[in-house]
């Protein structure tokens, strides 16, 4: 599914080479659920921009499903995004002052979908979150537990293989927290591929695999028991 070979990038820093990521291999089997762990500036986010075709790597190779995606121009990267991933963040990233359900509806709007269906699919995700009770309601009515289904909701309605988290639990307290990655578990169970970066160990030994980087390359790559 994911293959990262020789994968390094570099920023300019101060007319200096600063390698947010060095020399990465990794393979994330279909279906897998792996965590991501390090210290805050290891790599971790710039791994996942890259996986998520956020970002362009410096040098080495990305596979994603057999395409070669580091020789992808922006345009096709973004089809692909479009069409195979979806993003949880720590921040939710939502608007505010709309409603549940134009949010969740929003990945889907410049598709070629029929309004009818777009809404259908949008309903369908906030059943699969247990929130469709809370379609009409703004954003700045919900719980932070609420947000974060909303925000899982919207990554979920294009229905993507894969789902990349960054740091989903971050500003929730640790009950909703865990409850998060419950969901994101199951969901990981349906056969979404999940990778979650996470600063808690313990919601990382909920992963098949924990794999750790230090500035910027991957350190340890265990299964988890």
């Amino acid at each position: 599914m994911i293959q990262l070979h020789q994968v390094s990038k570099i920023y300019k820093v101060g007319g200096q080479d600063f390698y947010a990521l060095r020399d990465v291999n990794l393979t994330i089997e279909k279906g897998e659920f792996v965590s991501v762990c390090g210290t805050s500036g290891s790599g971790k986010s710039t791994l996942l921009n890259i996986i998520g075709c956020l970002d362009f790597l410096s040098s080495g190779q990305y596979l994603l499903k057999g395409e070669n995606i580091s020789q992808m121009k922006d345009e096709k990267q973004s089809a692909i995004r479009n069409r195979h991933i979806g993003f949880v963040l720590q921040d939710f990233a939502l608007i505010h002052n709309q409603t549940v359900l134009y949010n969740v509806m929003l990945p889907l709007l410049f598709s070629k979908m029929s309004f009818r269906k777009v809404k259908a699919h949008a309903m369908d995700a906030l059943a699969c979150l247990g929130i469709r009770d809370q379609a009409r309601k703004k954003i700045n009515q919900l719980s932070g537990g609420q947000k974060q289904r909303v925000a899982i909701a919207r990554a979920i309605v294009t229905q993507p293989d894969i789902l990349l988290a960054d740091e989903p639990t971050g500003q929730l307290d640790s009950h909703t927290g865990m409850e998060t990655i419950r969901i994101l578990s199951e969901l990981n169970k349906k056969g979404i591929t999940l990778v979650v970066v996470t600063h808690d160990p313990t919601i990382a030994a909920m992963a098949e695999r924990t794999i750790t980087i230090s500035d910027g390359r991957i350190v340890t790559d265990l299964r988890n028991e």
